[in-house]
């Protein structure tokens, strides 16, 4: 290979035509490529795929737009008026619809806004129900009705029905009570009084606006036109809010604007993302590459070390392209610290170079430690393709990709950038370095006993106390405090301190759907009879499979027979004229009574408000039929399997067609499943780094261990650390420990190749010493930033990583040279 990499510089340095279209033409292809990939903001990657036995997917949780709802709070301070909340509202909604209808139709950002009941929805409800009403009459109200069927009963249901007469309802719909003489319009009322105390929770309407029971919150419902995972489509909406909010806090002081939901919640914590990744990494590379540029003092020094790097992210990019069409935009973001990996080659090539200023040289001391280096790295890299999350998967290609590329165009373009006659580098500079390089730190025993001390203290704990896996995604979330704000708001106005979770019934068709959603009623009622449910939405109340339909209907007709219509008819014309009203008043009671009635799917009617029914039911992106339930319980932990909520969740997936909407309850035990097979996936990374090496040096088992023996120590003490300190893996820093793995492996194949390749070159080991000073440094400093990030994905990588990193370069620096010193002296 080192041989080859030379022809190949020669060839190049001959042909200088060849070298420049071909570097232009090959950075020109993978650019063009990288350019065409589609760049993925949907936070619903990070989850694991959870699986049925069959294969299919249990739960595709962006495929429901029940989730993709935005909650929008009018709070009324200082004592204001409903009149002049609800006022605010109507004016902020309207000015949002406004903005969305003159965009264009491929861009708006808004599918539904429910915030108040249509003006004629009570009459299209009256008309319906009088078409439809005994297919909504459960067939045990029969029995009750039979009852009051008596002249007592009547006498005082007259008196009721005058009164009701009076009301303002009995004024505008009087049909209401000339239909219903018997009164069984209170039984109806309680019988679905479970679904309207289940709905409506602690909502009340008020002006035909959605407020809390004290009055002072006015509630409103956004249905965006897209997932609400897909931060990047969803991103205009919240910017549309926030500029909207800005001018009504402005006018209207005392209305104060807020809102959350999920896609609130991916936007700011895409937004918080972006965000910490240009303050700190940006930050600290700026710090980095001025520190490089006063070392190396060449000018072309920073393009140099940019442009294989480039190069690699383009080609990496561009596989993915040729490999999936899409990227994770947050697996490109994590990404940019395995550059750090990338950048380490470059490093060695040029630092190298710095010192012995002759290409073809560098080339033969760099060729298989940075080859070698590059085929290990990939190796931890690759193990995460078998990782059951989307993330990983996309990461680990991309990272195994991004370092095949770079080190292609370092072996290959790189050198014939280096030109000796103009070779410059800050000698004061690299006299430090190399005074700290040349130091004997490998015959101090007391740094000696002391690493050793460390190492067997966290190889103990972790030994002892094992690492532990935080599974609930939740702790990897930005939490905005204006969302947090609204939703805390919300809670307090409502259901203090419960937790509210959906439910739903799936089926082929919405009938099918509705006719699962039975089952889910039947364990529903039997939870809250034991007291795990609160209370829980009714849904079957008022859509009713057509089969039972029918049979309601068939039972009405039964009822009422000739006899018992003559009953009420004669109990009419005695209580009518005593309660002061006439008797013919009532005779639509007796074509309501023996009409004919026909089943029918309410949700067909449009009779429901589509931003509400959307609660109910829905056709999912993946034309699946979901028909929903919330269900209210005690607010304990998610991960509890003796939690009210996990006992409930259990209890409704023990039977299929019915699922519980929340995806952390589905990949909680994918995610500690994940773990364990990662913890597996990283030994076997270890075994084939063991086994590259042992090839690599020629089958000489004590250098094979000596190289071996950094990479395990450093993640042994890693694991040992994070069990001493309390850190949890997550899913994020999983990958920066597969990082963590694959720089320890880079410093202890350069250190190894120094120290073998001593006898040859004695200032070999120095030079990859300063290579690796440079390296640790940028890397150091680089992810020592992420400390200052607010968003705690980022923030959580900075612990282990810094330990890791610390410790790779500690045991490559003094540990390594140590033992092979004192495997020389035995063997001499």
């Amino acid at each position: 290979m080192t041989e080859f990499c030379i022809k190949i510089y020669r060839f190049f340095r001959n042909h200088r035509a060849v070298f420049w279209v071909s570097m232009i033409a090959l950075y020109a292809f993978f650019g063009y490529f990288a350019s065409k990939i589609y760049l993925e903001e949907d936070i619903n990657k990070l989850m694991p795929s959870s699986k049925n036995e069959d294969g299919t997917t249990k739960l595709a949780f962006a495929n429901l737009r029940i989730k993709d709802k935005t909650f929008l709070l009018f709070e009324g301070k200082n004592g204001a008026s409903v009149e002049h909340i609800t006022e605010i509202c109507d004016a902020f909604i309207d000015s949002l619809e406004s903005r969305n209808a003159a965009m264009d139709s491929t861009q708006q950002v808004i599918g539904n806004i429910f915030y108040r009941l249509p003006d004629d929805l009570m009459l299209d409800v009256i008309d319906y129900m009088s078409a439809h009403l005994p297919a909504y009459i459960d067939t045990s109200v029969y029995t009750r009705l039979d009852a009051m069927l008596t002249y007592p009963h009547m006498k005082q249901q007259m008196k009721a029905n005058h009164d009701d007469l009076l009301s303002p309802v009995g004024s505008m719909f009087p049909e209401l009570i000339q239909t219903d003489p018997v009164g069984l319009r209170g039984l109806l009322m309680e019988q679905m009084k479970p679904f309207t105390e289940g709905a409506a929770g602690s909502y009340k309407t008020l002006n035909g606006h959605f407020f809390v029971q004290d009055s002072t919150v006015c509630v409103a419902f956004i249905t965006p036109m897209y997932s609400a995972t897909n931060t990047g489509q969803g991103s205009t909406l919240f910017r549309i809010l926030n500029d909207q909010i800005e001018q009504f806090s402005a006018s209207a002081p005392d209305v104060k604007i807020s809102y959350h939901g999920t896609p609130a919640s991916g936007f700011y914590n895409s937004w918080r993302i972006k965000s910490d990744l240009k303050g700190t990494i940006i930050g600290s590379l700026v710090l980095v590459l001025i520190f490089i540029s006063i070392c190396f003092r060449n000018y072309n020094t920073i393009p140099l070390l940019l442009l294989p790097v480039v190069f690699g992210t383009l080609f990496g990019l561009a596989a993915m392209y040729f490999i999936k069409g899409h990227f994770s935009l947050l697996a490109l973001g994590i990404g940019a610290v395995v550059l750090g990996v990338a950048l380490s080659y470059v490093l060695h090539i040029i630092t190298h170079y710095k010192y012995i200023s002759d290409p073809e040289q560098v080339l033969r001391d760099q060729v298989k430690p940075v080859c070698l280096g590059c085929l290990t790295t990939i190796g931890s890299f690759m193990g995460l393709i078998f990782i059951r999350t989307e993330l990983l998967q996309d990461f680990g290609l991309f990272a195994a990709f991004a370092i095949v590329g770079t080190t292609f165009f370092s072996l290959v373009f790189l050198p014939q950038f280096l030109n000796p006659r103009k070779n410059k580098l800050n000698h004061r500079a690299f006299a430090i370095i190399d005074r700290i390089n040349a130091y004997p730190f490998d015959r101090k025993k007391p740094l000696l006993f002391t690493i050793l001390a460390t190492a067997v203290v966290c190889i103990g704990f972790y030994i002892a106390g094992g690492t532990q896996f935080d599974a609930d995604m939740h702790n990897l979330g930005y939490k905005a405090e204006s969302t947090s704000y609204s939703e805390n708001l919300l809670r307090t106005k409502t259901h203090t301190g419960d937790k509210q979770k959906y439910f739903a019934s799936s089926g082929a068709t919405m009938e099918e759907a509705i006719e699962n959603f039975e089952i889910m009623a039947t364990k529903l009622d039997s939870l809250q009879n034991i007291g795990l449910v609160k209370s829980y939405t009714h849904t079957n109340q008022i859509f009713v499979p057509l089969h039972v339909q029918q049979e309601r209907i068939d039972a009405w007709k039964n009822f009422w027979t000739g006899e018992r219509l003559q009953l009420v008819h004669d109990l009419i014309n005695k209580t009518a004229p005593e309660a002061g009203l006439i008797p013919d008043a009532f005779s639509p009671f007796f074509e309501f009574a023996t009409a004919d009635y026909e089943p029918d799917a309410l949700y067909k009617a449009s009779i429901i408000p589509e931003g509400y029914q959307s609660t109910l039911m829905e056709q999912s992106y993946n034309d699946e039929y979901l028909c929903f339930t919330s269900v209210r319980c005690k607010n304990d932990s998610i991960h509890s399997k003796e939690s009210d909520y996990n006992r409930i969740c259990e209890a409704i997936v023990s039977s299929p067609n019915l699922l519980v909407l929340d995806t952390y309850y589905y990949t909680t035990d994918t995610l500690i499943q994940l773990n364990d097979d990662f913890n597996v996936l990283q030994w076997v990374s270890m075994l084939f780094v063991l086994i590259v090496l042992f090839f690599s040096f020629h089958f000489n088992i004590k250098h094979t261990l000596l190289g071996f023996m950094p990479i395990l120590s450093s993640w042994l003490i890693v694991l040992g650390a994070m069990v001493i300190f309390d850190v949890r893996f997550n899913l994020i820093n999983i990958i920066i420990s597969t990082f963590i793995f694959g720089i320890g492996v880079d410093y202890s194949i350069f250190v190894m190749n120094g120290l073998i390749g001593g006898k040859e070159n004695s200032r070999l080991l120095g030079y990859h010493k300063t290579a690796i000073f440079f390296s640790a440094f940028i890397l150091i400093v680089t992810v020592s930033s992420m400390l200052f990030a607010e968003h705690p994905a980022i923030k959580s990588v900075g612990f282990s990583t810094l330990v890791g990193m610390i410790s790779a370069v500690v045991i490559s620096y003094v540990v390594q040279p140590a033992i092979f010193r004192m495997i020389n002296k035995n063997k001499e």
